[in-house]
């Protein structure tokens, strides 16, 4: 039969060593779970560049077709206003004038009236 003859020290320096090999395989797959966390997250930043140049881009398009918009929409103001220019100089102004001249003669008429029952 094999027997085996430790002191304490020995026993202390075995554990230690057996301890220090299993902190290393941990620690080993501790560092290679970190280098496959640190690739994925290289790659999501590569992806949020990409659609943030995307996005970029695409803003300054909007940005020159908003601008596009608003001048055709002030260009349609403006003849709208030439629009309302031309009625009220055409259409109302002389409307109103002849509105205030037919009071004028309805109050002519009327005031003529009012004198012949008088005088009648």
């Amino acid at each position: 039969m094999i027997t085996l003859n430790f002191s304490m020290w020995e026993l202390a320096v075995l554990l230690i060593g057996i301890a220090f090999v299993v902190g290393v395989v941990y620690l080993v797959k501790l560092l290679k779970n970190l280098a496959q966390t640190f690739d994925s997250m290289n790659r999501l930043l590569e992806e949020n560049r990409m659609a943030l140049h995307s996005i970029i881009s695409n803003a300054d398009s909007i940005t020159k077709s908003s601008t596009e918009v608003l001048d055709k929409a002030n260009d349609m103001v403006d003849e709208v206003e030439g629009a309302i220019n031309v009625i009220k100089s055409d259409v109302i102004d002389p409307a109103v004038k002849i509105a205030g001249m037919l009071k004028k003669v309805s109050s002519v008429l009327q005031s003529s009236k009012f004198s012949k029952k008088k005088s009648a």
